[in-house]
């Protein structure tokens, strides 16, 4: 016999059990003497372990992630840990590999474990019974908030980065380097009302007056073989473009490889920035303009918001969203010698 068990047989929440259990917090009388008999009928005895959790007194919180193991993940992981260890905390950390199914049954599992609150990194395509558990670890005095994307239209509290503007910035950066045929390598977007990095792209485009080209952008997905790809389409053009704008730093991976591959030098023969930086082009020798991500940043300030709804200074019916910029590292990559005779190298 279980918590679980007991709740389901009295017809309430976990936390409400836990209220009764353990004398703390409102009860109405009808529903405390539900409890109470369920647990009298079952004999029922939490050890203290079960007292632990029920109490939300476990000492961990929950970091549930899309993302595989990668330096992204690795970074914001690190970020969240230390802040984690300032509270006298342990992370539950679940990698769902992109499933929905997993992630699913990584939060019922932490809701079990009866976390202080849970960190969630959604799948892109997640189901509204993803929503559905979430709301439902709120009910049950679980904290939530959603980390890089504000992917549902509900009470969450959120810490993103503005996409939309990181890509403009980029693709003006390449714009006053003189480049006027620049091609962007999107990637799937969560955000389904508003591809953000695209619209990025779009409006930086529209407001310099310059041409949309459909034969410019490439739909990517989040590896290394989609800018790769790309970058063959782009410069097999009859008028190929000057400049590469990459949305993800798997993306800007592959540019490298096909341009470097095609002898082709960047910041001489050819304007490239990706989104996100990436350590591992330095050692290659040849270094990647970027528009870094605050990582740590958003690790650490997500966790403030997850500690004021864990030490009960927030409000919980008032929702905070806050919205993270980037710096812009520069290198080189976003220059070029010669736009034109140059570019269409690579078609000849």
């Amino acid at each position: 016999m279980t918590i679980n068990d007991i709740a389901r047989l009295a017809g309430v929440s976990i936390a409400t059990v836990s209220r009764v259990i353990n004398q703390k917090g409102y009860v109405k009388e009808e529903t405390r003497r539900r409890v109470e008999e369920v647990i009298a009928a079952q004999g029922f005895r939490p050890n203290a372990a079960a007292r632990s959790l029920i109490c939300n007194d476990s000492s961990m919180i929950a970091v549930i992630m899309s993302e595989r193991p990668s330096s992204f993940s690795l970074k914001l992981i690190n970020a969240i840990e230390e802040r984690a260890v300032q509270q006298n905390d342990s992370i539950l950390l679940y990698h769902t590999g992109a499933d929905v199914k997993r992630e699913m049954v990584a939060i019922s599992q932490a809701i079990e474990h009866r976390v202080k609150g849970i960190l969630f990194l959604p799948v892109m395509g997640s189901e509204e019974k993803t929503v559905e558990l979430l709301k439902k670890a709120e009910k049950e005095e679980i904290p939530v908030v959603l980390l890089d994307w504000d992917l549902y239209k509900e009470d969450f509290d959120c810490v993103c980065l503005d996409n939309k503007k990181i890509i403009y910035d980029g693709a003006t950066l390449l714009f006053e380097e003189g480049h006027h045929r620049i091609a962007f390598i999107s990637c799937p977007e969560v955000a389904k009302e508003g591809e953000q990095r695209k619209d990025g792209y779009i409006q930086c485009l529209r407001d310099r007056e310059i041409p949309l080209m459909e034969e410019y952008q490439y739909a990517g997905q989040f590896d290394e073989q989609s800018g790769y790809e790309a970058c063959q389409k782009f410069f097999s053009l009859p008028k190929p473009p000057t400049a590469v704008l990459s949305s993800c730093s798997s993306i800007t991976l592959g540019c490298f490889r096909y341009l470097n591959e095609q002898h082709m030098v960047l910041g001489r023969d050819v304007g490239l920035v990706g989104f996100d930086d990436i350590s591992l082009v330095d050692f290659l020798g040849c270094p990647v303009t970027a528009m870094e991500q605050p990582i740590r940043e958003l690790g650490e300030n997500a966790c403030d918001l997850l500690y004021l709804r864990i030490n009960g200074t927030g409000k919980a019916k008032i929702r905070r969203k806050m919205i993270l910029g980037t710096r812009t590292i520069r290198r080189g990559s976003e220059s070029i010698c010669c736009s034109d005779s140059v570019a269409n190298r690579a078609s000849g």
